[in-house]
């Protein structure tokens, strides 16, 4: 047998080709193509303030057994030592963002925002008229903060917070020019939260240290370098989680996220009221002691007084 150019044809290769249908059955469809969906780089612009933090927390929270009714009347803290730590670190960073929502539509400001490997984050990213700058939160709250040129120290304990936001400023430099294929120049600003006192001696190049009050003034005082078509560039660079980490896991519902922090924080402002009461209580009650046993010996002094 053979095909209309007169070459041979294998009848058994046919009926590989084309299995054997009932008569009166039309053929079959051609395969259809599997449609594979196009990639699309999911935005980091919706994260939330703390967002890495509060994650952390919840894994860690998860952990932690639930408190017994006596436990809650007198107001021992649902957190344990290991969430503690994430959980201050939320609430900074929540502070500071809320602080940053007052720069203005001139500035694009970004969130915990995923890079190197397991939690570590960059609290926020701002870009706008005077640059780009990323900002770490510290939380102190009572203590004297003093800082310079390289040193910055915590009620006179040395930190590395320098030297850690000056690797971070080369890494973000790295990825955003990479993203945005212009070259990118990043400082670096660390807002102290809830210190006694903030002294700088000596101011560093590329990064400030702020109180959390003086941020938001200090960013709209920067020079202009930056007009509002590069500003546009390298936020949308910024705005893909891609620029920061390969595999980050999206986030799938951040109101159900911020909504189970919240019942969290409500517990732990419950409970450290309760706490404050309880020790209000044993002040007085104790204070009354104080008094009545005093007023007692002076009675007892006065009688004797009367009796010579």
């Amino acid at each position: 047998m053979t095909d209309g150019d007169g070459l041979a044809r294998d009848p058994a290769a046919d009926a590989r080709a084309e299995p054997a249908r009932p008569p009166g059955e039309p053929p079959a469809a051609p395969p259809v193509a599997p449609h594979v969906a196009p990639i699309v780089e999911s935005p980091v612009s919706d994260n939330l303030p703390g967002q890495s933090a509060i994650i952390e927390l919840l894994r860690v929270q998860a952990t932690v057994p639930a408190r017994s009714p006596l436990a809650r009347v007198f107001g021992l803290s649902p957190l344990n030592a290991e969430s503690r730590p994430w959980y201050e670190a939320a609430v900074s960073e929540i502070e500071v963002g809320g602080v940053l929502e007052r720069l203005g539509d001139d500035w694009v400001v970004l969130h915990a925002l995923p890079v190197g490997a397991g939690t570590t984050d960059i609290d926020h990213v701002v870009i706008g008229p005077g640059g780009v700058f990323i900002i770490n939160t510290k939380n102190h709250p009572g203590q004297t903060v003093w800082a310079s040129q390289r040193a910055f120290l915590v009620s006179g304990i040395r930190h590395p917070y320098i030297r850690n936001m000056e690797y971070e400023m080369g890494r973000v430099e790295r990825l955003l020019g990479s993203a945005s294929g212009v070259a990118v120049e990043v400082s670096g600003i660390l807002a102290i939260v809830a210190a006694k006192s903030v002294t700088v001696r000596e101011k560093h190049r590329d990064v400030t240290v702020l109180s959390t009050s003086s941020v938001v003034q200090w960013l709209r005082d920067r020079p202009v370098v930056l007009d509002a078509a590069r500003v546009a560039a390298i936020a949308g660079s910024a705005e893909l989680a891609t620029t920061w980490h390969q595999e980050s896991e999206p986030v799938a519902d951040r109101d159900h996220l911020r909504d189970r922090f919240q019942v969290l924080r409500t517990q732990v402002r419950r409970a450290w009221r309760l706490q404050v009461a309880w020790a209000a209580a044993t002040t007085v009650v104790g204070a009354g002691g104080f008094v009545l046993v005093t007023y007692s010996i002076l009675l007892n002094a006065l009688g004797v007084l009367a009796a010579r």
